[in-house]
């Protein structure tokens, strides 16, 4: 329902836009959030993922990554690591984060 919405607002919004520059850079603002909404959803998957293999008690990016395991920092830093390792899967860009069991 909410999304139905937000497609009208949306429509609504393209409807007042008359100015073909205006138009272009809404759409990129728009693709731009769709990606950044889709990165926080395999960031918080990836997350988990983490913490079900750490609750069972196997090898996890979690605890087995970098100098220091990324459990032990606070939870902004958790996210934004995970965040960061998501971005990564969509670009060519490499990170120390990697999984380090089959369910990873």
């Amino acid at each position: 329902l909410r999304l139905l919405k937000l497609e009208k607002l949306l429509a609504m919004v393209y409807d007042m836009i008359d100015s073909e520059h205006m138009f272009i850079v809404f759409t990129m603002l728009r693709l731009v959030a769709f990606i950044v909404v889709l990165n926080h959803a395999i960031a918080c998957l990836w997350y988990w993922t983490g913490r079900q293999a750490m609750a069972a008690g196997e090898m996890n990016w979690l605890e087995h990554t970098g100098p220091s395991p990324v459990i032990d920092g606070d939870m902004l830093w958790q996210y934004t690591t995970s965040m960061h390792w998501s971005l990564t899967q969509f670009t060519p860009a490499s990170m120390d984060v990697s999984a380090r069991n089959v369910l990873e």
